[in-house]
């Protein structure tokens, strides 16, 4: 039985191959099953390492992505609104401009990714790691950063209007005057010494 299925998934694999990058951008978001949706974006990622390796502008909204490991990959402008990315792994991506709004991002992981520009209003980031990432002129209106690590994160020019920051690590995290990080030391409980510029 299992030599069997083996053989069935080794098919259907190699069938995957030879569609079109949209065709398997397309049957990603019509799979049912998360191991299958993961085996797809595996192949996706094969694929792109060949090409010139981007997935800009890819509308990933809605799809249920948990725990997917997309390291590295190249981004920029991809929508991922209301996505359920949780425990994710974006370690060194290139995510400029890209779109998370409402979406579940919780413990998700993006050290040293480049999400400059990016939209997270309303985003589920607790417990989320952005350990020296660069969110300059990052959008975080009403976002959850509860207990997120945004230790060396680069945070020029972001807006954390009404983010919860409760249990959020800001040690050595790079702020100036256009930054907007309402900490109230009375009442938060962030922790951590930010660095201004």
């Amino acid at each position: 039985m299992r030599v069997a299925q083996r053989l069935r998934r080794s098919v259907n694999s190699l069938r995957y191959r030879f569609v079109s990058t949209e065709e398997l951008i397309t049957r990603v978001r019509q799979c049912a099953g998360d191991s299958a949706r993961h085996s797809l974006i595996e192949i996706l990622k094969e694929r792109l390492a060949h090409q010139d390796g981007s997935l800009e502008g890819v509308d990933w909204s809605s799809l249920r992505l948990n725990k997917v490991t997309l390291s590295a990959s190249k981004m920029p402008r991809a929508l991922f609104r209301s996505a359920e990315l949780k425990g994710a792994y974006f370690g060194y991506c290139d995510l400029r401009a890209a779109n998370f709004e409402s979406a579940n991002l919780g413990e998700a992981h993006f050290r040293e990714a480049d999400l400059s520009g990016a939209v997270l209003d309303g985003a589920n980031l607790s417990g989320a790691n952005f350990a020296r990432a660069n969110l300059q002129r990052c959008s975080f209106v009403g976002a959850d950063l509860t207990g997120a690590n945004l230790w060396g994160a680069d945070l020029r020019g972001a807006n954390f209007a009404e983010a919860r920051l409760a249990e959020c690590c800001l040690v050595a995290a790079i702020v100036d005057e256009s930054t907007n990080l309402p900490l109230d030391p009375e009442n938060e409980t962030a922790r951590g010494k930010v660095a201004s510029v």
